[in-house]
C-alpha cells in the first residue's frame, strides 16, 4: 500500500468512528504527518485525492474540511434531466463561498448593507478588470458594470441601443430563446443568419451589414447556446472588421468563457479596435447561480446611458455577493472551481462523444464540442422533437426541443427549402446537471430515436 493510500484510509477511519464530524477540519498535514511518520508532502496529496472525491473541501490557506453532507429526500420516479441547465449539486462550492461571505460581512459590513454605486461594487470591479486583462479584454474598472445576471446586461444593452433610434437587431439562427422573447417584448424587429459549425456565410453577414437596417449584432461567439458551436479566431476577426467598417454595433455574450475554448481563444471585443462592443460575462451558469451576478464591458459611448438605466431599474445589485465573489476572485479559488468543472464538463462531452458514434442512426445530425456544457441533435425527416420529448418523458428522461431557439420570421422565410422544418426537429441536450453515472442514458435517447425511425419506415 502507497503512503498517500495510507493516509487516506486514515482519514475514512476516523471518519467511520465519529472523530472527524462532518464540517469538522481534517488535521493539519504537518500534525498528521507527525503521527503517521511520513513526509508532509504526501499527507497533502492524500486531502487532495479526498477532494477530488468530494468527500473534503479546502480553504486556501485555511486547511482541509469534512463535507457536511444532507439526506435528500427520495424521489418517486428516477428524472434524468438533459433539459435544464444548471450544475451539479456536488460542483456548486457551498462552503467555500459560505465562508468568503462570512469574511465579506466581518470585513465590510458597514458599507454592504447600505446602498452603494449603481455601477457595482467598486473592489470586484477592479478585480474583474485584472482578470479580464488576462482574457484579452483591455478596459478600466469604471467601464465595468455589475448586473443582475447576464440576462439584465443583455436588456440594457438592447434598451440603450434601441431606445429612439430605428433599426433591426440582427441575431443568430438558432440562438438563446430567451433573447429573442426580450427584444419581441421590447419591440425590436429581428433578423436572422443562420449559425453553423463553421460561422457564416459571409457574404450574407456582408449583405446584412451593408444595407443598412442593422443596429446591433447580439452574438454568443462560444458554447453557443443551444447548438454548443464556437468560432474560430479567424471568424472573430472577420466580424470585428465587418462591423467596424459599417459601424455595426456588436453585443457579445461570453457567458460560459469559464468552460474554456481552444488555446489562444480570444474574444471578439480583443479584435474590436474602436471598442464599441458590449461585452458580457456571467457568473451563475459556471459557479454559483443563485447570485445572480453578471458583468458588462461598456463602450464609452454608451456607458453613461447604460448606468442611469441600470439605476432606474434596480438601484443597484446586491452588495453582499459582489464582495463575497470579489474575495473569493482575489483568493485564487474561483479559478480553482472553474479548472476543476473545465476538467469534469470535458469528461463528460467525451463519453458523449463515445456513445452517439457508436450508436446515433446514419441519418441523425449531431454536434459534440470539445468544450461546453451543449449537444446538439437536429433529428431525421419524420421525426419531431415534441414527439421524441413525449416518449422519453415515459421513461424519466427529460430533452430540450429547440423550436423557441429560432426567429418565426426566419422559418417562415425558408418555406419550401429543405430547412424548413428543422426547428421542429432542433434538439439540446445539456450535460451539466447530469451526473456521470448518468450519462448512459444518451443511449436511451438514441434507441428512442431509432424506434421513431423503424415506426415512421414502417
Amino acid at each position: 500500500m502507497s503512503k498517500k493510500q495510507l493516509v487516506i484510509d486514515h482519514i475514512l477511519k476516523e471518519i467511520e468512528r465519529g472523530k472527524i464530524l462532518q464540517g469538522q477540519r481534517l488535521p493539519s498535514c504537518r500534525k498528521l504527518a507527525e503521527d503517521l511518520g511520513i513526509n508532509k508532502i504526501t499527507v497533502n496529496k492524500a486531502y487532495e485525492e479526498l477532494e477530488k472525491s468530494h468527500l473534503v473541501y479546502s480553504i486556501p490557506c485555511g486547511g482541509f474540511y469534512l463535507i457536511r453532507k444532507q439526506m435528500e429526500p427520495v424521489a418517486s420516479s428516477v428524472i434524468v434531466d438533459f433539459k435544464t441547465v444548471r450544475l451539479e449539486k456536488n460542483l456548486i462550492p457551498y462552503r467555500e463561498f459560505t465562508h468568503v461571505i462570512n469574511t465579506a460581512v466581518d470585513r465590510h459590513h458597514e458599507e454592504l448593507f447600505n446602498y452603494e454605486c449603481s455601477s457595482g461594487y467598486l473592489p470586484l470591479r477592479h478585480e474583474l478588470n485584472k482578470m479580464f486583462e488576462k482574457d484579452g479584454i483591455y478596459t478600466t474598472a469604471e467601464r465595468i458594470l455589475i448586473t443582475s445576471g447576464a440576462q439584465q446586461a443583455i436588456s440594457l444593452a438592447f434598451q440603450a441601443i434601441f431606445r429612439n433610434r430605428p433599426g433591426k437587431l440582427l441575431v443568430e439562427v438558432p440562438t438563446y430563446g430567451l433573447v429573442l422573447e426580450l427584444a419581441d417584448r421590447l419591440g425590436i424587429p429581428m433578423v436572422g443568419i443562420p449559425r453553423t459549425k463553421d460561422g457564416y456565410d459571409f457574404k450574407q453577414l456582408e449583405k446584412l451589414f451593408k444595407s443598412g437596417d442593422i443596429n446591433a449584432f447580439y452574438i454568443v461567439p462560444r458554447h453557443q447556446n443551444p447548438t454548443g458551436f464556437s468560432l474560430d479566431e479567424s471568424t472573430k476577426r472577420h466580424i470585428a472588421a465587418l462591423s467596424q467598417r459599417y459601424n455595426i454595433r456588436i453585443i457579445e455574450d461570453d457567458y460560459l468563457f469559464d468552460l474554456g475554448s481552444k488555446k489562444n481563444s480570444l474574444p471578439i471585443h480583443y479584435y474590436d479596435t474602436n471598442k464599441s462592443t458590449i461585452y458580457i460575462r456571467s457568473f451563475s451558469k459556471t459557479f454559483m447561480p443563485g447570485i445572480r451576478i453578471g458583468a458588462a464591458v461598456l463602450p464609452e459611448d454608451l456607458a453613461h446611458e447604460i448606468m442611469q438605466l441600470k439605476q432606474l431599474m434596480d438601484i443597484n445589485t446586491s452588495q453582499l455577493p459582489q464582495a463575497a465573489l470579489q474575495l473569493y476572485i482575489q483568493s485564487g479559488m474561483y479559478v480553482k472551481h472553474t479548472l476543476n468543472i473545465r476538467r469534469v464538463y470535458e469528461r463528460k462531452l467525451k463519453i458523449a462523444r463515445r456513445i452517439i458514434e457508436s450508436l446515433a442512426p446514419s441519418n441523425l445530425y449531431w454536434h459534440v464540442p470539445d468544450h461546453g456544457i451543449f449537444v446538439w441533435l437536429i433529428l431525421p425527416k419524420g421525426i419531431t422533437a415534441l414527439m421524441l420529448e413525449e416518449r422519453l418523458k415515459q421513461q424519466g428522461i427529460l430533452i430540450n426541443p429547440s423550436a423557441d431557439c429560432y426567429l418565426d420570421t426566419y422559418c417562415a422565410s425558408e418555406q419550401g427549402s429543405s430547412a424548413s422544418d428543422i426547428p421542429s426537429r432542433a434538439v439540446r441536450l445539456c450535460l451539466s446537471g447530469v451526473s456521470f453515472d448518468k450519462l448512459d442514458t444518451i443511449a436511451a435517447i438514441l434507441r428512442e430515436i431509432q424506434n421513431n425511425i423503424d415506426d415512421t419506415i414502417g
